[in-house]
């Protein structure tokens, strides 16, 4: 063989040798958590998220989407730990994980409270000096006023109960998923005597791993939802679960 050709046969073995890991193996399948939540990700397997995702992921990328059912934190710990790929949705996050630019679902979120008890609804003034109780890991006191008590609860059933058995003033939470836990909870009240009001809005983004593979599905995703935006898929997806329509102009 040429000295010549021997040489370039060598310099191409370097160069692919030198190659990452993860551009010389095509991403095949991803592994995302998350809890079961009513229109997101239901435990049947349908959902928002389950839409948008397999949309994306799949019909763009040929890439398969594997989910498991876990509780939050367990679905946070299992992407630092970089055991699952995708923890879907939170609007907040802590190193090492990284929230994806856009989101995809955003809408105000509520508060339930017994409208004796709490007087005339003046907004978030009202909850001023009040006890507020929530789903653990789903909110802080970013959320709040300062002077509030908090407390953290292991779902929504037990958060609302709290409140309809006046032991904590305003249970905090998404509205879809408040009605979720009055249609769970087996307390009886009477429920013209309670009220849901609106004192916040955020969005709900994706949860990534900094590392490499993470930071590559993160940009996979970013591409693909301005993609579906494009194609009016966001939109059909969002109006067939009554979901608002995104604004991802606006990330």
């Amino acid at each position: 063989m040429p000295g010549i050709m021997r040489g370039l046969i060598t310099t191409t073995l370097l160069l692919f040798l030198a190659l990452p890991a993860q551009a010389q193996e095509a991403i095949t399948e991803i592994r995302t958590v998350s809890p079961a939540w009513d229109t997101f990700t239901n435990e049947d397997g349908t959902g928002l998220y389950f839409d948008i995702l397999n949309e994306l992921f799949t019909g763009l990328y040929g890439i398969k989407v594997r989910h498991d059912f876990v509780p939050s934190l367990r679905a946070t710990y299992l992407v630092a730990q970089n055991e699952a790929d995708i923890m879907t949705c939170k609007a907040r996050v802590d190193k090492p994980l990284v929230m994806a630019k856009y989101p995809m679902y955003e809408n105000a979120y509520y508060v339930f409270f017994n409208k004796q008890n709490i007087g005339q609804w003046k907004g978030r003034e009202s909850l001023s000096g009040r006890s507020v109780v929530w789903r653990i890991s789903y909110y802080d006191e970013r959320y709040i006023p300062k002077d509030m008590v908090t407390k953290e609860v292991k779902d929504g059933v037990s958060a609302l109960g709290m409140v309809v058995l006046g032991r904590m003033d305003f249970y905090l939470d998404d509205k879809t998923l408040i009605n979720e836990s009055i249609s769970k909870s087996k307390l009886q009240y009477n429920k013209d005597d309670f009220r849901i009001e609106p004192v916040g809005f955020r969005s709900y983004h994706p949860v990534f791993n900094r590392s490499e593979r993470g930071q590559q599905l993160m940009a996979l995703y970013d591409k693909g939802m301005e993609t579906l935006q494009a194609k009016g898929i966001l939109e059909r997806l969002l109006k067939k679960w009554g979901h608002p329509v995104l604004h991802l102009e606006n990330y």
